[in-house]
């Protein structure tokens, strides 16, 4: 017996939502590896994505009434995830090592998806709400599951030795040096270090700032003076962290290639299994990040269901059902 066509569309549409919005996040994931936070859109358009897809994974797991198709659907949306290892053009095999997570995410999509119809089979009257709660969640950490493996994928395919950045991020490093910049400037009187500075210009304001303060006028010859002491500055510098400086630097990028350095001489060997710490990281952050991303796909899900039920491609029924209970 055929589907009706009303649940073959949702099912084909669940399945290209979910499969948009997983690409959009394999697309992302660079980003949030190098930093690159200058287009909003590249992270904006992924979330909404993955709200609409959570949105349609609700609906089909609620309306599609076949258990074959119902079930095929929510398994194709989180199986085909695992073959964007090339370009969006070409779809390829999964690698092996990440095989055991195809069933294991699969099994996931299915148990929510069984959870969700389940609850809106059994109950007395229909809440978007308590049916999104049975299975919307487990949905989400798929999601989590799905977008640690795209950020894995990212970076164990870079060199070893950057693999200590993907804990310590460019932005990151940016945040500390803005939050200990007002601290620094009044504590020791230099001027405040921004991020955006090079290695010589904020050099140079220290060394100014100073002649000011013992009432040094600026003059040709003390401009030599400050030339001849920014060079041995930089020079210090460039020997106490074991870095090679040509002053054009941006301050941001220096410090954070100290601070990479120095986590990888302290952790040594173990540096190889920081991209496996941190794909766990982005993990428990991602799925984090999915609650409120929760809150808003259940409202837009009944909105969009109030929607369908003015446009009568949703409609009220009578149904009875039958529940076994256990009794003396």
């Amino acid at each position: 017996m055929q589907p009706p066509t009303k649940e073959l569309v949702l099912a084909l549409a669940t399945v290209a939502t979910g499969f948009f919005a997983f690409w959009l996040w394999k697309e992302a994931t660079p980003l949030f590896q190098s930093g690159v936070l200058n287009n909003a859109w590249s992270f904006i358009s992924p979330v909404i994505a993955l709200m609409c897809a959570a949105s349609f994974f609700l609906l089909s797991a609620t309306f599609i009434t076949r258990p074959a198709l119902r079930f095929a659907t929510a398994g194709i949306v989180v199986m085909l995830p695992f073959f964007l290892v090339g370009d969006w053009q070409s779809l390829a095999l999964p690698p092996s090592h990440v095989l055991i997570f195809v069933p294991v995410t699969v099994l996931l999509a299915l148990f929510a998806s069984h959870r969700m119809h389940t609850e809106y089979e059994l109950s007395l009257g229909f809440s978007t709400t308590k049916i999104a709660k049975a299975g919307l969640p487990i949905f989400f950490t798929v999601a989590s599951i799905l977008a640690s493996w795209f950020y894995f994928q990212t970076i164990r395919v870079q060199d070893t030795q950057k693999a200590a950045a993907v804990l310590v991020p460019r932005p990151v490093t940016d945040l500390i040096i803005r939050a200990l910049a007002e601290p620094l400037k009044q504590s020791t009187g230099l001027p405040e270090i921004r991020p955006e500075l090079t290695v010589d210009e904020l050099f140079t304001l220290g060394i100014r700032s100073e002649l000011q303060k013992k009432g040094v006028a600026l003059t040709p010859r003390t401009e030599q003076g400050v030339t001849e002491l920014l060079a041995h500055q930089r020079d210090a510098f460039a020997k106490q962290y074991g870095i090679t400086l040509t002053g054009s630097e941006r301050v941001g990028d220096v410090m954070h290639r100290a601070v990479i350095e120095r986590l990888e001489d302290v952790l040594g060997p173990f540096v190889q299994f920081l991209p496996l710490i941190s794909a766990l990281a982005f993990f428990f952050a991602f799925k984090a990040f999915t609650f409120p991303l929760y809150l808003v796909s259940v409202a837009a899900t009944a909105l969009l269901i109030r929607g369908l039920r003015m446009a009568t491609i949703v409609r009220s029924a009578p149904r009875q059902i039958t529940v076994e209970r256990l009794t003396l």
